[in-house]
């Protein structure tokens, strides 16, 4: 990587922490005495500058400050977009002395180092040559600024912006000497919102570089536009040699999310499809089913670095097919594109198959080790580093894991390689601790021959070669033993469908596998804070992480049906889409959604699951009732989430509990004894015996069920009544056992 260091003065560190500032990353510590270490540097005006802080033996979050030589901060960060270090990149207005100041976040304390560079990293090789680089300043008046770049046949150039701000979203857009746009990008895929763009030239000219702004709002970013003899460029779809078939153009939206065109094929004909954005944030998938409706092609991003889809297909038989352009399914975005068919050489449905195959690249000689089941390619050099020890151990977990989940729990086995196994990959997981990539649509998978799937999508998966920078305390064996599983088992779910609507279902069933496979090395019950934390937000919420946090409704459902009911929701996943999935799941049982998310929400108060003691927190408490009479609030819980009210002190007797809001808001009693948390059912009204229970709550459940997964909303105020009752209060609904019941967590601003 091109990087260099700054070229002016690093001034000693004032006393506040240790430094080191001759030459090199400067090093400093904090500590409860001294919490605080700044570093005086002298900054030209125009230049950029890259501040980072790094902690690899620690793990220490640190936050990241700049003040100007007024004391003004001019720039802060806490974490980059793949660990809990800081960086700052940064282009002076003035010349001067310059701070930084690095603390730890919420007050922690460790040793760091910190790193001044000039030169922006940017991901040019030494071997590159820049051309251009500067700062661009953009406005919702001022929306694009052009550059010239004269290439050479042959040359590959890399265009590159780099926001100097968090809200700034950069985009390039590459034409060629004839006006015709030959690469684009809005995101370069590296968790920024950077973009960037590779391209071989095919012939000599002045080329045009457009910078501009996903949404048009304008902001500050340094652009560099070089030549790299060492890049890669991505496969370039519109050089593939062809007859034109045919031409196809449109737009997408909520109102239209997809168009069809019917196709008349020949068989052994192959044609090239390429679904190109012409305007918007459309992102296009685009499939191709027979004359009986069975999908035969499809692909969503075609992995040159846009958003844009292209397959190539040989037709098995003469036939009329439907040729689809959707939305993704995940998304909400629109606009215009352009579909265009060819007719190609069938060697070109290899050729794009081959690109697809090779979407995971090591950063050194590729080793492999093989079991009977896996094949994992490892390497002993770069930032994938292993080492054979721990690329066998992940090659052993493997096999390990496919015992457990498809001899044991009983997944249908997943698709495989053409050489018989899956491939894995021990890797640097580009700051997760691990990700499963599809690689080819199969649509059926053979190794459930009594159904045909539609979806069915063969994968690779990559497992993280060191777990570095993820301020994680856990082994390194386990935190590999617990991924292992949890990828191994995204294979298996692609091999049902790799288009489900209810995306909870992936990550939630991959955590819940974490629990019934490998021990004390699961990592799931991490997860569950954020979930306890918010139980107020609705079942399926695309906040990050709630997918991963619900995996305790899947084991509340097995508590009372058997693990095996987890496989059969993917069994429905094949003909059934969305909230039906779970809805004929559970059908199948003698109950419905509502039910099964009341009584979950219910076990969460009681915490009655094995791995409880191992649980960050209890329940968030959303209020406590105080006294007699009425309490409201405008914080109601969304679709399937609750609210757990406590009782004051005040209230120790028998009582008739109302409630006066939404007609999906009902109430439950939850009340600890004798070993055994309560669940009684209230209704919209009910008598509650508050002093028969060592601990007592009150539980409002929203039954409703979202429009579809994701589709949120507040059902708003309600009122609780509290008055005294000498009724008979009914018997529990359900019990749960106490053994590791812990009082909900009480949060101070929200006591009534």
């Amino acid at each position: 990587m091109r990087s260099a260091l700054i070229a002016f003065a690093l001034l000693a560190a004032t006393m506040s922490a240790s430094a080191q500032t001759s030459g090199g990353p400067l090093s400093g510590e904090l500590t409860a005495a001294q919490p605080r270490a700044t570093f005086q540097l002298d900054l030209r005006e125009g230049e950029p500058v890259t501040l980072s802080t790094a902690s690899p033996r620690t793990n220490f979050d640190t936050i990241l400050t700049l003040n100007d030589p007024a004391d003004r901060t001019v720039a802060e960060n806490d974490d980059t977009a793949t660990a809990l270090t800081s960086q700052i990149i940064y282009v002076p207005t003035r010349s001067g002395r310059f701070t930084a100041i690095v603390t730890g976040f919420g007050g922690a304390v460790g040793t760091f180092e910190l790193t001044v560079s000039n030169a922006l990293d940017y991901g040019l090789s030494d071997s590159a040559r820049v051309l251009r680089e500067e700062r661009v300043s953009l406005t919702r008046g001022r929306r694009e600024q052009r550059f010239s770049v004269d290439l050479a046949e042959g040359d590959i150039f890399v265009g590159s912006t780099f926001a100097l701000a968090a809200n700034v979203d950069p985009t390039l857009t590459l034409s060629d000497p004839g006006g015709d746009i030959v690469a684009a990008n809005d995101d370069r895929g590296d968790g920024t919102l950077n973009s960037q763009v590779v391209f071989q030239a095919p012939r000599a000219g002045r080329y045009q570089v457009a910078v501009s702004t996903y949404d048009g709002a304008g902001g500050a970013m340094m652009v560099s536009l070089a030549v790299d003899p060492e890049a890669r460029p991505p496969f370039n779809f519109a050089a593939i040699e062809g007859a034109p078939l045919a031409r196809h153009e449109g737009s997408l939206n909520a109102a239209q999310p997809s168009r069809d065109y019917p196709l008349q094929l020949t068989a052994g004909q192959t044609i090239l499809v390429l679904a190109d954005t012409t305007g918007g944030d459309l992102d296009p998938v685009i499939r191709l089913s027979d004359a009986d409706g069975n999908p035969v092609a499809a692909n969503d991003d075609r992995g040159d670095g846009s958003l844009n889809s292209a397959f190539a297909y040989t037709a098995a038989a003469t036939a009329t097919y439907t040729l689809t352009i959707e939305r993704y399914r995940r998304s909400d975005t629109s606009g215009a594109y352009l579909l265009v068919l060819s007719n190609v050489d069938a060697s070109v449905v290899d050729d794009i198959q081959a690109l697809a195959e090779d979407s995971v690249s090591l950063s050194g000689p590729e080793l492999t080790i093989e079991t009977r089941d896996f094949r994992v390619h490892y390497t002993l050099e770069g930032i994938d580093a292993s080492t054979t020890e721990y690329a066998q151990a992940t090659a052993d977990t493997l096999q390990e894991m496919f015992e457990a989940q498809v001899r044991r729990i009983g997944w249908a086995e997943p698709i495989r390689d053409p050489d018989g196994r899956y491939r894995a990959y021990v890797a640097d997981a580009l700051g997760s601790m691990g990700y499963t990539k599809g690689v080819q649509m199969v649509f059926d998978n053979t190794n459930t021959p009594n159904v045909r799937e539609r979806a069915a999508v063969r994968t690779v998966f990559v497992v993280d070669n060191d777990f570095a920078n993820m301020n994680r305390s856990e082994p390194v064996l386990g935190l590999m033993r617990a991924t292992a599983t949890h990828e191994f088992n995204h294979v298996i779910q692609y091999g049902y469908d790799g288009e489900e609507p209810l995306q909870w279902l992936y990550e939630a069933t991959a955590s819940w596998t974490e629990t019934t496979t490998v021990g004390a090395d699961q990592d799931a019950t991490n997860y569950t804070e954020t979930d306890f934390a918010a139980p107020q937000l609705c079942w399926t919420t695309l906040q990050p992480g709630f997918d991963y946090s619900q995996w305790t409704l899947l084991q509340s459902i097995a508590d009372v049906h058997g693990e095996r009911i987890v496989v059969r929701m993917w069994e429905n996943a094949v003909p059934y889409d969305g909230f039906e999935v779970m809805s004929r799941t559970l059908s199948a049982v003698g109950t419905n959604i509502p039910e099964a998310l009341s009584r979950w929400r219910a076990q969460n108060y009681a915490r009655d699951y094995d791995l409880a003691p191992v649980f960050p927190r209890a329940v968030r408490e959303h209020a406590v009732l105080a006294r007699e009479g009425e309490w409201s609030t405008k914080d109601g819980p969304q679709q399937l989430g609750a609210n757990y009210l406590g009782f004051g002190q005040n209230l120790r007797g028998k009582y008739e509990i109302s409630i006066n809001g939404d007609d999906d808001l009902e109430l439950y009693g939850l009340g600890v004894r004798n070993g055994e948390v309560h669940v009684i059912r209230l209704g919209r009204s009910g008598v509650f015996d508050v002093a028969a229970f060592d601990h007592a709550a009150l539980m409002v459940f929203n039954r409703a069920v979202p429009s579809e997964p994701g589709v949120c909303g507040a059902s708003g105020r309600y009122a609780i009544r509290v008055t005294p009752s000498t009724g008979a209060m009914a018997a529990p609904q359900t019990r749960f056992s106490a053994r590791h019941f812990q009082a909900p967590r009480r949060e101070p601003s929200q006591r009534n």
